[in-house]
Parts: structure tokens; sequence; C-alpha cells
């Protein structure tokens, strides 16, 4: 009778080792690169918000100043008061800057390092408020101009017109 030695081929224990190896280090980079990518996008979320809190921040206190015709200043509050009788107030504290309206309040998670009016005069045709924010761990220096009108100052001292 005549036995056929069957020869299977097949990888030895070295060449499966070596493999394996090759593999293991494969996903270790793979893993390292995409933890990295991870927390490069986190920070980069991070910075956007700051930048999109101070720049919405911004454009509603310019929006609120530009539609005001009166404002008084006091301690850390500012109020402007529209044609309509409505007013509006911003709280700086040194964490967050509120918003407060009839309707609604908002909140602006932006750190107040400084702050101050200048001309603090009520009489004074133009009051500047000087506000230092931190944003993106740099100091940002602003100036919003509060302009009474020559009319409306007439009229409050001689006719004592809200």
């Amino acid at each position: 009778m005549n036995r056929s030695i069957i020869h299977l081929k097949g990888f030895t224990i070295l060449e499966a080792l070596i493999s394996l190896m090759l593999m293991s280090i494969i996903v270790t980079i793979t893993y390292s690169l995409f933890n990295l990518i991870g927390k490069q996008l986190s920070l980069f979320e991070k910075e956007n918000v700051q930048v999109l809190e101070y720049n919405l921040f911004n454009s509603a206190l310019i929006n609120d100043i530009k539609k005001a015709n009166d404002f008084s200043f006091s301690d850390n509050e500012l109020s402007l008061k529209y044609y309509d009788g409505t007013y509006i107030y911003y709280s700086i504290n040194k964490r967050n800057i509120l918003r407060k309206h009839t309707i609604k309040t908002d909140t602006f998670n932006l750190q107040t390092t400084d702050y101050k009016l200048l001309n603090e005069d009520k009489n004074a045709k133009t009051q500047v408020l000087l506000l230092s924010l931190s944003v993106l761990n740099d100091t940002v220096n602003t100036n919003y101009f509060f302009k009474k009108d020559r009319s409306k100052m007439i009229n409050q001292k001689y006719f004592s017109e809200d």
C-alpha cells in the first residue's frame, strides 16, 4: 500500500509572532494619532467658543448702544434706555457679563480684567466705557463710546424730559 505523505504549507511560530508584533505596533501608532487628533480638535473647539463669546458680546453691546437713546453707569452695571421706555442692563463681573432684558437674560462667559467709565459727569456729551477682557490668554482692550445728542441734553435740562 502506498502511503502518500501530505505536506501542508503554513507559517512557523516565529513568522506568526513577528506578524503579530508588527500588527500591534501599527495599532498602537494608529491609536496614538487618533488620540492626538482628538485633543487638538478639543483645544480648537475651546478656542472657537471663546472667540465666539467675545464676538457675540461685542456685536450685542454695539447694537444696543446704537439703538439706545439714554444710558447710565453705576458700579458694575450699565443700563441702556430705548425710546419705547424699555431698558437693557449689562452687569459686569470678573467671570462673566450678564445682559438682562425684559424678555431674557444672556450670559457671556468672558473674564473681565478691568472696566471703568471716563467722563463720569452726567452732563457730558460723550462718555467712554473702557473694558479689558481676557480672550485666549490675551488681554483685549475695548472702548465703547456713548454719545448724547445736543437736542436731548437741551430737552433734559430745560424741559425735564426723560
